[in-house]
């Protein structure tokens, strides 16, 4: 069974993150039945802004399956919770690669057995997760302005979040696109991210790199834009 996710993003400020953080890990201790791997990292917006703004925190599981999701937030998990404000986010991996055989997102192996294909209207969550080489970071670093600045202007755009552990050099990026379909004319089309994508290929300029495609199924919040990022799902339950 593919891997089930809950993304959570924690609208704090700088000085509230640390004890958002501390309470996330605290809820986690017991590790819940039934999940996969978790990760708990420092969010900004650089995935559409120059310079990146702090945001607060992001909070990805990965679980079995959407019963023990839901058995756990209605635990201990759900204590932690965040505000009417915050993101969440439950999606189906549907599909996932890596860029070397042994690449992990710290130490998960994201599983997308059993998932249908996200077909080209349906929307799309896109997670890459990358830790560049040090002598490529420049190169990282021009890309990624790059990058940021036609997603931000792509219609099809539904928000984004970049998080991190250990800046400049580990990086991963939260996109929601309004359909397949439109995350792939921004990846792969003239002017869009295609030539970071080539370049990254041709010179192997990271150490690690996951990539998911996420089928997004319930929605709460928005991310990075003024409007919720799918108001036509239903709310995420926590």
């Amino acid at each position: 069974m593919a891997d089930f996710l809950t993304i959570d993003v924690y609208y704090d400020t700088v000085r509230r993150t640390p004890a958002r953080r501390r309470s996330l890990r605290a809820a986690l201790a017991g590790r819940p039945s039934g999940l996969r791997a978790h990760t708990i990292n420092y969010a900004n917006t650089g995935t559409f802004t120059v310079v990146p703004r702090p945001v607060g925190t992001c909070l990805l599981l990965a679980w079995e399956s959407p019963d023990a999701a839901h058995a756990a937030w209605r635990g201990p998990l759900g204590a932690a919770l965040g505000g009417p404000g915050d993101f969440r986010l439950d999606g189906e991996v549907a599909r996932a690669r890596t860029e070397h055989g042994h690449d992990r997102w710290h130490g998960w192996r994201p599983d997308d057995g059993g998932a249908a294909p996200i077909a080209k209207a349906e929307p799309m969550v896109v997670l890459v997760h990358g830790v560049v080489r040090r002598r490529y970071l420049t190169t990282f670093l021009r890309d990624n302005v790059h990058a940021a600045s036609r997603a931000r202007h792509h219609p099809g755009h539904r928000g984004s979040i970049d998080v991190h552990a250990t800046p400049p050099f580990e990086h991963t990026s939260i996109s929601i696109w309004s359909t397949r379909r439109a995350a792939q004319d921004f990846a792969y089309q003239p002017g869009g991210h295609a030539p970071a994508m080539r370049r990254a290929r041709e010179q192997d300029t990271h150490v690690t790199g996951v990539y998911l495609q996420v089928r997004p199924l319930a929605s709460t919040g928005s991310l990075g834009i003024s409007e919720p990022a799918l108001p036509e799902l239903p709310a995420a339950e926590r």
